[in-house]
């Protein structure tokens, strides 16, 4: 029997397309994605005393040294919100944002074993790191809903609204800005290990330009525009008005940031694309 007369279940070929998501066949190795979420998860923590609980230690610790440095020290406004829970919502978005794109900036150095020897549709990785990223978030964010509601049952009634339901949008919006970041650095760094080395310090310096610890308000006028000028400024801003009803953030500046999040993730998935063909040879 000709081998060409023969019908195939599956025909793995090269992908002449640059922007080819076949998500039929991303859902049908939803299995491998969950696989992925469950091995990252249990792999970080094994063998420590605390286990899941170092989820919580963070953002804990993180948020007393910002009322404690940022609060008492440099005396910095919080726009009339209580700096617990003022620091704790930007950490806990931060934390999101920074670990998730560092993961995803590693996507091809950390599979590079398993992306050399098995085929599965390679963008299930980053799909499986976004989701197991998303996970320790929530974990985090309960921590903080916990504080949010206790402070809005006992002199806060204003922070319960209806508007807290489009948080969801946020924290999407926020995790496919880290993700499309962090594919582009990822797929240029298999080629340049540079970026790769000052990733860290890179992230390091862009949160003090982030309205993480400090009202967009409180950026003196002169300097206003640069500031704004970061994408995920919006997002910070948008994210503590949907919790607290302040911020200082204008419609144009949301659509900017959200044209910018659509075009690096744009960018990120065709260079992640483009570069799984060859990395191998190359890293």
């Amino acid at each position: 029997m000709n081998f060409d007369d023969q019908k195939w279940d599956i025909v793995i070929g090269a992908e002449r397309s640059a922007f080819p998501i076949d998500f039929r066949q991303i859902l049908e190795y939803k299995d491998l994605i969950f696989l992925f979420v469950k091995r990252d998860i249990a792999t970080t923590y094994k063998q420590t005393i605390l286990g899941p609980l170092w989820y919580l230690v963070q953002p804990i610790c993180t948020t007393i040294m910002c009322m404690i440095v940022f609060q008492q020290v440099a005396n910095l406004g919080t726009d009339g919100i209580p700096p617990i829970l003022f620091y704790s919502a930007g950490t806990v978005l931060w934390t999101f944002f920074s670990a998730l794109l560092t993961a995803e900036s590693r996507v091809f150095s950390a599979y590079k074993d398993i992306f050399g020897k098995v085929y599965f549709p390679r963008l299930t990785v980053p799909i499986a790191i976004f989701f197991g990223e998303l996970l320790k978030f929530l974990i985090q964010f309960l921590l903080f809903a916990a504080v949010f509601i206790g402070y809005s049952v006992k002199g806060y009634p204003q922070f319960l609204s209806m508007r807290l339901f489009l948080l969801p949008l946020i924290i999407f919006w926020t995790g496919m800005q880290a993700c499309g970041i962090g594919l582009v650095v990822s797929s240029v760094t298999t080629k340049y290990r540079d970026l790769a080395k000052a990733l860290s310090f890179l992230l390091s310096l862009f949160m003090y330009v982030t309205p993480v610890v400090y009202p967009i308000s409180e950026v003196p006028e002169r300097y206003r525009l640069f500031f704004e000028a970061n994408p995920l400024a919006a997002v910070m801003e948008c994210f503590r008005m949907l919790c607290f009803g302040t911020g200082s953030v204008s419609v144009e500046l949301a659509i900017y940031s959200v044209i910018w999040t659509c075009v690096v993730l744009l960018a990120g998935i065709v260079l992640f694309h483009k570069n799984e063909k060859a990395f191998v040879d190359v890293i």
